[in-house]
């Protein structure tokens, strides 16, 4: 295994995926919160309204625009050697071809844990200086803070070991990503022009539901609460790795 990791690690350092993960993802993430942020700060918010603001999660929205960028880097972890062919060349180095897989799922998973810590932080470390400017900032001593940030960077951790496992399973990066997108953004606006009444009971089985629920320092309770909506996020990710697992080892190449 040991052999297997090494190989993975250093297909990932010539091409620099690395640095532009977590540049592409800091970057989305600060963009996008000081951008909610901004419009929050600058409205006009009753006494009532600002005691029930909640400045962590709007904070954290960027977390929203940083995911499709380690979801994509989880994707072309595999599809990547599938499309030029050097997958052939890599199970030749590795017959094992689970190891492969493990392999590639946990160098990618250490890049996408570190992007995610560093999008989350900077995210809220920026929302929080423009909703100063309205005064609806907490800073950092808010009591629920660690369980946001701790909740959103197992949501982008959790949805770059599923871009890994959709990319096993589909091996075209095409493919892959535009399932991704669409189970993390297109169904999301389908489902809200729906009855409020399938809204509440489709809408929790979202990744994206699940992702907000755990940046939220006050969550819905029409959906799944923080840990338990990751959990079955974990299960989405999980049942899909099995089947890209199956596929690879049962299938050429």
């Amino acid at each position: 295994m040991i052999d297997a990791l090494a190989m993975e690690w250093q297909k990932l350092l010539p091409l620099h995926r690395t640095s532009r993960t977590v540049l592409v993802a800091v970057v989305l993430a600060v963009a996008v919160s000081c951008v909610v942020a901004a419009a929050m700060a600058s409205s006009h918010m009753s006494v009532a309204d600002r005691l029930g603001f909640d400045s962590v999660g709007v904070s954290l929205q960027g977390t929203n625009a940083a995911v499709l960028a380690i979801g994509v880097f989880g994707v072309l972890a595999v599809t990547r050697e599938y499309g030029t062919g050097m997958i052939r060349t890599t199970f030749m180095a590795q017959p094992a071809r689970s190891r492969v897989l493990l392999a590639k799922l946990a160098t990618h998973a250490a890049v996408a844990g570190v992007a995610a810590a560093g999008a989350c932080l900077a995210a809220f470390a920026a929302g929080q200086s423009v909703l100063a400017t309205g005064g609806l900032g907490v800073g950092w001593g808010q009591p629920h803070l660690a369980e946001s940030l701790g909740g959103a960077v197992v949501y982008l951790l959790l949805v770059c070991v599923w871009g890994v496992a959709l990319g096993a399973l589909l091996r075209s990066t095409a493919a892959a990503i535009t399932w991704l997108a669409s189970l993390l953004v297109v169904a999301p606006v389908i489902v809200q022009i729906l009855p409020q009444s399938t809204v509440d009971l489709v809408g929790r089985w979202l990744p994206s539901q699940m992702g907000q629920q755990a940046i939220a320092a006050h969550p819905s309770p029409q959906a799944f609460q923080a840990w338990t909506g990751l959990a079955v996020l974990a299960g989405y990710a999980t049942a899909t790795l099995l089947a890209g697992a199956w596929r690879m080892v049962r299938v050429d190449p």
